[in-house]
């Protein structure tokens, strides 16, 4: 595979360099539901405005958040079922440019929850404005949570989640609500019973796996049952395959979705025996080498080559048990300063976290620190999170 740069990336470099136009043009709506509202919006007095949600006024507040601020002052709603962590430059190359330029077109909708704005519709947006370090404007009002999911729904809409995403949603609804009837389940989305089958075996595909598209829109619900089948078949090969792709992506490169989807399908064909080859290191001793693994055969070898061997292997066992203990100590030490930040952290909200919540954050405690080096950063993430998790 030719090694470029990665496609449909925005030049984050050439665009930030552009100047920002006097008035920016008009952009679509948010999405198509919400394009009467975008109207209204536009000619909005003052920062205030009452719009109808789903047949209840609402009066919303236009509130703009810093840049710098947007990640820790907001949160997406639990409920909208985009997969936050699959937005990246490359998924959102029709934000980024235009947020660069011109800043963000669309306000999103949300409502406050002690302190932290959740948002409903504009999630990609925000996404948008972390990683172009750029202002966030958002509608605030009291919603409920069928509103939060009315305009989630709509704003998801306008840019279709993946088949990964809806299936996630559908074994969700089929086991919530349905009771594992899929057919009733079809019935309710509108959609044939065969879609639904598809999203949902694409989404028992890990995330990892999704990850190496440059947008999840890329991978269809027949393409992805078609992963997972083999991924079901396959699955130490396969992930052990998305690690050296996902290497190969981060360090740059362009990664086709025909040639990811060929290469994994690969793991399932049953490689070559290595050939074998033997060596003779004197009378009595050889060794066989068959790929990866050596054989050694000693007959009537002499005492002091024994020795000497056995010699080898207990140093060369000496050194492993060193790299184990070494390996221990570390992952204790990292757990003492994951289990601290997390502690502090819930101290910085003014919660009382519990030794079982505790245990359950290490996970995304842990990610949370090794993807943020900034101490106060890693602080506001964990924080959100308790938040979100045991205090709304």
């Amino acid at each position: 595979m030719k090694r470029t740069t990665m496609k449909n990336a925005p030049d984050l470099t050439k665009a930030a360099s552009q100047p920002r136009p006097a008035s920016a043009p008009s952009a679509m709506p948010a999405s198509p539901v919400l394009g009467d509202l975008s109207r209204r919006i536009s000619g909005m007095n003052g920062n205030t405005i009452t719009l109808p949600v789903c047949g209840r006024e609402v009066k919303f507040t236009l509130e703009t958040v810093p840049a710098g601020r947007v990640e820790r002052a907001t949160m997406v709603w639990a409920g909208n079922e985009r997969d936050q962590q699959l937005l990246n430059t490359a998924a959102l190359d029709d934000l980024i440019p235009s947020f660069l330029t011109s800043g963000q077109q669309n306000p999103a909708f949300g409502r406050r929850i002690n302190g932290v704005i959740e948002v409903a519709d504009g999630s990609r947006r925000r996404m948008a404005a972390i990683i172009t370090d750029s202002e966030y404007r958002v509608l605030i009002g009291e919603l409920d949570e069928t509103q939060m999911a009315w305009l989630s729904q709509i704003g998801n809409d306008y840019r279709p989640t993946s088949a990964y995403e809806r299936g996630k949603r559908y074994a969700r609804r089929l086991d919530s609500d349905f009771n594992g009837n899929v057919s009733k389940l079809a019935e309710a989305e509108c959609i044939s019973r065969k879609i639904i089958m598809r999203c949902m075996r694409t989404a028992e595909l890990p995330r990892e796996i999704v990850g190496l598209f440059s947008n999840p829109n890329e991978l269809s619900a027949r393409a992805g049952e078609a992963l997972a089948k083999a991924y079901e078949a396959h699955p130490e090969a396969m992930m052990a395959l998305t690690q050296r792709l996902a290497r190969r992506r981060k360090s740059g490169e362009d990664l086709e979705t025909d040639d990811v989807l060929a290469q994994l399908h690969a793991v399932g064909d049953k490689p070559a025996k290595p050939a074998a080859r033997e060596r003779v290191f004197g009378a009595g001793v050889k060794a066989k080498y068959r790929g990866d693994v050596v054989s050694f055969q000693l007959s009537k070898a002499p005492a002091d080559l024994l020795k000497k061997i056995e010699t080898l292997l207990e140093q060369h066992q000496a050194e492993q048990l060193a790299v184990v203990s070494s390996e221990v100590d570390k992952a204790f030490s990292e757990a003492d300063v994951v289990v601290t930040c997390t502690r502090a952290a819930a101290a910085s909200i003014g919660y009382d976290i519990t030794s079982n919540e505790l245990l359950s954050m290490i996970p995304f405690a842990r990610t949370a620190m090794r993807e943020n080096q900034d101490e106060e950063k890693r602080m506001g993430v964990i924080a959100a999170e308790i938040n979100r998790r045991y205090v709304l």
